[in-house]
């Protein structure tokens, strides 16, 4: 759900001085498209459980979800190769200046020390895990002391916090009709990171220990989830966009926190 307040403020800040401003379809329609298969795939084993309540499916479920994540795992491997090898060009940001081109130039004649790249990587990737895991053993203390649900605490604090240098980014680089192609490219490859890879590992991971972990998820998050992706995928599908835009996906946002912030402490997540 926070893509559409990041998507949206990255729209205003493009837009809300010109006219209408255009998105490089080659790029936006190839990446829509995919987003929606990632959707369509993480919302039917929802869409299974709400079809067939008197049926227990935890066996096919478990089945398809294992089979799902093998094929968006796939199409990961498809989607690195499209943007990394054979239409690269699609995703390269484009100098704002002969200057910043130069700049670039000069920081690409610079090689990088690879295995202090490495050990930071790893350093860092260790640091996060930590911080995951107390950030995430908080919340239903955090919740109780607070009185906030720990669903609204899951879907609205916590994306917003560890997103946040992202979001920032992305915005101020579209700010005033600067790159927003690239924009849209970094934020929709995020949704694609988490939706064709990272769940879908985690489901194989499971598979591999021991661990039953399926693709299914609450109603709620369910829903949120299908029409955030409509939204989006109905704005890039357009081609053109206004500041407008932009204000119905952050208008589409703060319908979310409104609702969750109501909820009782002891929520679906309890």
């Amino acid at each position: 759900m926070l893509t559409l307040l990041i998507m949206g403020g990255c729209l205003i800040s493009a837009s809300y001085s010109t006219h209408i401003l255009y998105f490089n379809m080659a790029q936006t329609g190839s990446l829509s498209s995919l987003m929606v298969v990632t959707a369509v795939g993480l919302i039917l084993p929802s869409v299974l459980y709400a079809t067939f309540t008197s049926v227990d499916l935890e066996d096919q479920v478990l089945s398809f979800s294992r089979g799902t994540s093998a094929v968006l795992l796939v199409l990961y491997v498809g989607y690195l190769y499209f943007q990394l090898g054979t239409h690269k060009h699609l995703f390269q940001q484009e100098p704002n200046s002969p200057q910043e081109g130069e700049s670039d130039q000069d920081e690409n004649e610079q090689k990088p020390d690879l295995s202090k790249t490495v050990l930071t990587l790893i350093a860092a990737g260790i640091s996060i895990i930590l911080c995951s895991h107390f950030f995430l053993a908080s919340v239903p203390a955090t919740s109780a002391t607070t009185g906030i649900s720990k669903t609204f605490i899951a879907t609205i604090l916590i994306p917003i916090t560890s997103n946040c240098p992202e979001g920032v980014a992305v915005i101020a680089a579209s700010f005033g009709g600067g790159d927003v192609n690239f924009a849209i490219s970094v934020i929709v490859s995020s949704i694609l990171q988490i939706g064709l890879f990272a769940i879908s590992f985690l489901v194989m991971l499971g598979w591999l220990i021991g661990v039953p972990m399926t693709l299914f998820f609450e109603t709620f998050h369910t829903l949120a989830l299908f029409f955030a992706i409509l939204v989006v995928n109905q704005v890039l599908k357009d081609a053109k966009y206004t500041y407008l835009h932009g204000s119905m996906l952050v208008g589409l946002y703060v319908l979310f926190p409104s609702v969750l912030r109501g909820l009782p402490v002891t929520d679906i997540l309890a």
